[in-house]
């Protein structure tokens, strides 16, 4: 049986592919047009030198990734129209044009070429759509065999259900196979999609089909169900979209996506996949790297100031929960009598433990113990931002008890977090810890993990000063 993608990593690959290419189109545009302003149609000019117009190309190249990402073009495009695309792709470009042609305006130290500019945003405007209707073809084909294919099954039979069934059907370059519908009341199976059962048995036929999509279309007296629906999608992870009627479409928001040529509301969608995904990962790899080589000779000194202390090994490990429930070794400098656990059982630490060694509690004041953390982050088990993660016996606990505590989970853990920066550290409230990580998860963008940083860095000094100085 040949090997194929599942659908996130399918995309995982794609969202790269497009990267790549935009990055090529786009410093090709400028070197081309280098290329034919001084050596095509301007022969007996003075050639400048090209250091300044790669300079300029990287520039341009680096303003179009950021308008493309602005303008939510490395999200999936099935079933978008290519005309949609290409128009987001030559609006940004013109964009990326304004700017360079204000820093070559304003930069005096070398006379940019303007009609050289000019000529690079005329060819990078057929270029990059190009390049990006190639890569798309090639989705489109590797879709139609089964590659990152998504089973969707749509809920309920009201207004827009034969409007969705016709959409997706037949469709195989998009990549969605309708599984079947789930309807209240038992009918018979419709000509060309399977009844798949009542919306009591919804858990257990999304975990049946192996299913990726949800497509809400129920009856206004199936409403009720709408709660239920949202939760389970969230506990498996499974993308939620509701069928608009017209007065949402009308004077609801507007933030639909338009799915196989449907215009749908995504319900909760997770924030931090596709491009997204990979500049969160790029931080995290390149500060855990700045930051272990910068804190090595503090790792030694805190390494020997345990040993000479306090028996027992320099680390600590234990067993955390993190992304999709993933069990990890979360690394930590150890601050409490060794083997304490053993006697005593798990626990919170709280104040004046007597548990926590002389150096240890300088440790933990200063959040200095948790600075092995880096080595998981580097891992990939963690994030540098991101919901505490906590240990497996407690998420049993939390995950019978508290609503919705499992989604806290669709993401990597961080070493700090929007709950810690506002307090809510150890022994404290659960629910309300809950709340900022929930929301932190639905409001995610690469600047808000900035913010967690800066403030995480605030709080740490502001630790050292009341502690030390």
């Amino acid at each position: 049986m040949r090997m194929r993608f599942s659908a996130p990593v399918f995309q995982f690959l794609v969202t790269l592919s497009y990267i790549a290419v935009d990055i090529f189109c786009s410093g090709m545009s400028l070197v081309l047009a280098y290329y034919i302003r001084f050596r095509i149609i301007s022969r007996n000019v003075t050639e400048p030198t090209s250091g300044n117009y790669i300079a300029m190309a990287v520039i341009f190249t680096i303003l179009n990734i950021y308008f493309f990402w602005l303008s939510r073009l490395y999200r999936p495009h099935r079933g978008v129209s290519k005309i949609d695309i290409v128009f987001q792709l030559i609006k940004s470009s013109v964009f990326s044009f304004i700017i360079l042609l204000a820093i070559s305006f304003f930069y005096r130290d070398f006379s940019y070429s303007r009609l050289t500019i000019i000529y690079g945003v005329l060819i990078s405007i057929i270029v990059i759509p190009t390049g990006r209707i190639i890569i798309i073809s090639i989705e489109k084909s590797l879709l139609s065999v089964g590659h990152g294919l998504k089973r969707v099954v749509i809920i309920g039979t009201g207004n827009h259900f034969n409007n969705v069934v016709s959409r997706f059907l037949g469709r195989p370059e998009l990549g969605y196979e309708l599984v079947g519908y789930i309807e209240e009341e038992q009918k018979n199976d419709l000509e060309k999609i399977a009844l798949l059962g009542s919306l009591s048995e919804m858990e257990h036929i999304f975990v049946i089909y192996n299913v990726d999509v949800v497509i809400v279309t129920l009856k206004p007296e199936d409403n009720h169900w709408m709660k239920e629906i949202i939760d389970l999608c969230d506990r498996r992870t499974i993308e939620c979209f509701l069928a608009p009627d017209m007065l949402e479409l009308m004077v609801g928001p507007r933030f639909y996506e338009e799915v196989c040529g449907v215009p749908l509301i995504r319900v909760k969608g997770l924030r931090i996949n596709g491009l997204n995904a990979i500049l969160k990962r790029t931080m995290d790899i390149l500060i855990s790297i700045i930051a272990l080589v910068t804190l090595f000779p503090m790792f030694l000194i805190v390494s020997l100031m345990i040993a000479i202390t306090s028996k027992g090994p320099i680390f600590y490990m234990q067993k955390r929960v993190g992304m999709d429930g993933n069990i990890f070794w979360m690394y930590k400098f150890r601050t409490m009598i060794s083997n304490i656990e053993s006697v005593n059982g798990p626990g919170w630490s709280r104040e004046e433990d007597d548990r926590v060694t002389k150096i240890g509690g300088i440790l933990r004041k200063l959040s200095i113990d948790e600075l092995p953390q880096l080595i998981n982050v580097l891992k990939g088990e963690m994030s540098l931002i991101g919901p505490r993660p906590e240990r497996p016996f407690y998420v049993e606990k939390f995950e019978k008890g508290i609503p919705r505590y499992m989604e806290r989970h669709k993401v990597k853990s961080g070493m700090s977090g929007w709950a810690q920066v506002n307090g809510l550290r150890g022994d404290t409230s659960i629910p309300e810890r809950l709340q900022y990580d929930l929301y932190y998860i639905e409001n995610w963008n690469i600047w808000f993990d900035f913010k967690i940083i800066i403030l995480t860095i605030v709080d740490i000094y502001m630790a050292f000063v009341r502690n030390v100085c």
